[in-house]
């Protein structure tokens, strides 16, 4: 995969890109909405062009951008990956230093990417990258606060490249990364007996060049077709506490927030359980600040 390294990257958009626009455009019941559809339509089409170019597989017609109904309803700009994650494109026009987040794409998005339109109806810049950061997503994003590019693209390729298969782990099979407990957790830990008759790993995960925590997953059949999974991270360390605030968000396949669970103050862990079928793919990202991790399972 080729890195692109310039701040902007022009898009040209075809005719039958923006035929496609002005379609969408023509079906809203006044100018104002139309204008919006048609820039964002165009928004999620260079999105799609730019990473097709990298071979990053894309399934444009499932946005909500592309349905009728929705994008009559909502000011939705979404790009739907081919692993379900959704790419929010948002358009901004020559002038304007930062874009209005609407209320109905402030979350199960994997971030924002910025394109600005300028006279010059050939073609479009893209000026940067949002990410998504746990709690909450500003009501706007200034273009000062955009990332480069590479910095999507190393998110897309991991999403991609990094998916912990955890029906394997009953065949001792483990993926790279993920290790025995005690390797991580000092020997009087409390996490070191949870779900003892379990399979169970840890990862150590650095949010920040200071704040190290424990991923911990415990993987135990229910049944014939059905698993019990617990979630914990843990401080590395007994009286060790969690950094306050901590995010731990679990994410459906479709992208839906299934759990939010926040760290208060004192917490050494916080975890979740729950139950699922093999097959089935989930997200975790856990956030502070500004640092967010995420790591995609599949049942």
């Amino acid at each position: 995969m080729n890195n692109i390294v310039t701040p902007f990257l022009t898009v040209p958009l075809t005719v039958s890109a923006r035929d496609r626009a002005r379609e969408f455009a023509a079906q809203q019941a006044t100018p104002e909405k139309g204008l919006r559809v048609y820039l964002n339509t165009l928004a999620v089409w260079a999105v799609h062009r730019y990473l097709k170019w990298l071979q990053i597989d894309t399934d444009v017609d499932r946005g909500d951008s592309w349905h009728p109904g929705l994008r009559a309803i909502f000011d939705v700009a979404d790009l739907v990956i081919s692993n379900g994650c959704k790419l929010e494109c948002r358009p901004i026009l020559e002038g304007e230093t930062e874009i209005l987040i609407p209320k109905e794409v402030s979350q199960n998005r994997i971030g924002y990417v910025v394109v600005k339109f300028s006279d010059r109806a050939e073609e479009v810049q893209l000026l940067g990258y949002f990410p998504t950061i746990a709690p909450e997503i500003p009501e706007s994003i200034s273009i000062n606060d955009l990332q480069p590019l590479d910095e999507l693209l190393e998110l897309l390729t991991n999403l991609e490249n990094q998916t912990t298969k955890l029906s394997q782990w009953l065949q001792n099979i483990f993926d790279a990364g993920w290790q025995k407990i005690e390797d991580l957790l000092a020997p009087q830990t409390p996490a070191l007996a949870f779900r003892s008759s379990s399979v169970k790993r840890a990862k150590l995960i650095e949010l920040g060049s200071d704040r190290t925590v424990v991923l911990l997953v415990s993987l135990k059949p229910e049944s014939d077709r059905q698993l019990g999974i617990n979630l914990r991270v843990s401080s590395t360390e007994e009286q060790i506490e969690l950094p306050s605030q901590l995010k731990l968000r679990v994410i459906t396949e479709t992208g839906q927030v299934f759990r939010e669970i926040t760290s208060n103050l004192g917490d050494t862990f916080m975890q979740y359980e729950f139950s699922g079928h093999p097959g089935e793919k989930f997200s975790l990202t856990l956030g502070l600040e500004e640092d967010i991790f995420r790591e995609e399972f599949e049942i």
